[in-house]
């Protein structure tokens, strides 16, 4: 169930400008100021990287003194205001959120859940294990099979 913001009934990342999608995914977007035009920002695993996205856009569109409007007020300081057109600031918000994406994916260990085959092979989502065998090489993994 959604609440009014789009973000998961009872989730306590409410995040300006991002929402989340029924398939678990995250989005963002952000009007252009003094327009009705809205930037499409992207969709993202995370809730912090989709925040991450408009906060980057929310700074290029409306300059350094817009820090109160920011998900994340304190990485103002880190930032360099550029006057920028509004496409380049979708792509520059874009990358800014995909590479936050790809931290937060780097950083955490893969996620599986296991299902073992008929020959005793692990198989999950991508991962393969076979049961105290993950250290050794191709060649010896032909003897195991």
């Amino acid at each position: 169930m959604s609440s009014s913001n789009g973000n998961i009934a009872g989730d306590d990342r409410n995040y300006k400008g991002v929402r989340c999608r029924k398939q678990g995914k995250w989005v963002s977007e952000i009007r252009v100021p003094g327009t009705r035009d809205r930037l499409w920002l992207g969709t993202y695993r995370s809730p912090e990287a989709a925040a991450m996205a408009h906060d980057t856009a929310f700074f290029l569109l409306r300059g350094p003194s817009s820090s109160k409007g920011l998900n994340f007020p304190d990485r103002a300081a880190s930032m360099r205001w550029v006057s920028l057109s509004p496409r380049s600031v979708q792509e520059v918000a874009s990358k800014s959120g995909m590479d936050f994406d790809a931290k937060l994916i780097a950083e955490s260990p893969p996620v599986c859940e296991r299902e073992e085959s008929s020959n005793g092979a692990d198989f999950a989502d991508g991962c393969l294990s076979f049961g105290g065998y993950e250290d050794i090489s191709v060649d010896d993994m032909e003897i195991v099979m």
